[in-house]
């Protein structure tokens, strides 16, 4: 089979782990990697069997024949990243949250659109086999109607391994945006429809919301708890609840390894998956599928859920007082 050939701008954490998880997948090549510093590029590119290293992301664009860009740099940057690569109509996936607002949301997928180039926002979660069992476990009606969805996505990082920006104001960070997303995702797989009511509780640091809980309330009583932080530990699985049973993802909701069904009167099943590197290979396969395919977006997260979750985001932090640069320029 074809190789489809990836670029990678970033050289950070994550950007490692989408590497390693690309080492999995047989047709997946690196052939190029944008980084700002040249030695921290290097030291990637040979790590991952890169022979391609560049520091204008602009110069890699034009030289590098790339079939898909993924984007791993600080949230503030995707933007600037993800409109060139579609105007040169590359496809591009770009770790969540995909832009910093709406506008530049719209003017992201109006491009891509334009372009008829895959985009993707960076929902790795939904790619995952144990995430695939439970939504095929929820549209058979194995649970009944879905009443409730419980998911919180809390961590307190040791100072020595935690990323500054992720608690600025200047990189439109904070922890609704970088880990609350995931519990979001996780809300709309089970009730894509809008919520009637949102509310909403944040400790703020300063600068953004440290952390956040949130209660989305649906018709005919039905509810989501989300949440998201920076500062505390919580339980790590995610739980749909039906009118006939119950669904556990764990152990770790946002990489699951295990989607467990537990009908009322106690019967269980239970689905496993334990996989080799990071689980990223989980996404970078079901990209590269839809590239085979000439689809502009991934089935599993649409731009339809990103549009949904971004205007979420974006009313609850601006009920909340908080503004980005962006928001306040009216950048696009």
């Amino acid at each position: 089979m074809k190789q489809i050939k990836w670029a990678i701008a970033g050289t950070g954490y994550i950007a490692n782990e989408f590497a390693k998880g690309m080492q999995e997948v047989e047709d997946a090549a690196l052939v190029a990697v944008s980084s700002r510093s040249i030695t921290s590029g290097k030291e990637f590119a040979q790590k991952y069997d890169c022979n391609r290293v560049y520091t204008d992301f602009q110069e890699m664009l034009e030289k590098e024949n790339i079939d898909v860009l993924y984007i791993a740099v600080p949230n503030d940057c995707h933007y600037s990243y993800i409109m060139p690569a579609l105007d040169r109509g590359i496809s591009v996936l770009s770790e969540k949250p995909m832009v910093d607002n709406r506008l530049q949301l719209d003017a992201v997928l109006k491009k891509a659109g334009e372009k008829h180039v895959f985009l993707m926002e960076g929902m790795w979660t939904r790619c995952f086999p144990a995430v695939l069992e439970a939504r095929s476990w929820i549209e058979k009606g194995r649970i009944g109607k879905p009443l409730s969805v419980h998911a919180s996505f809390n961590i307190k990082p040791d100072v020595n391994d935690w990323q500054p920006w992720k608690g600025g104001l200047q990189h439109a960070a904070g922890a609704l945006r970088d880990v609350g997303i995931y519990a979001l995702a996780m809300v709309y797989m089970v009730f894509p429809e809008e919520p009637i009511n949102v509310y909403s509780t944040m400790k703020f640091n300063g600068e953004v919301d440290e952390s956040f809980h949130m209660l989305l309330e649906y018709e005919d009583g039905k509810a989501a708890f989300a949440g998201g932080a920076f500062n505390q530990v919580s339980n790590p699985e995610a739980e749909i609840i039906g009118e006939e049973g119950r669904i556990i993802i764990g152990s770790e909701f946002w990489h699951p390894t295990m989607a467990a069904l537990i009908m009322n009167d106690g019967t269980t099943e239970k689905y496993m998956e334990n996989y080799p590197a990071t689980g990223f290979q989980f996404e970078i396969r079901q990209v590269q599928e839809c590239l085979r395919k000439r689809e502009t977006q991934c089935p599993y997260f649409t731009w339809e859920e990103s549009v949904k979750i971004a205007d979420l985001i974006e009313n609850t932090r601006k009920n909340w007082g908080i503004f980005y640069r962006a928001d306040m320029e009216g950048e696009k």
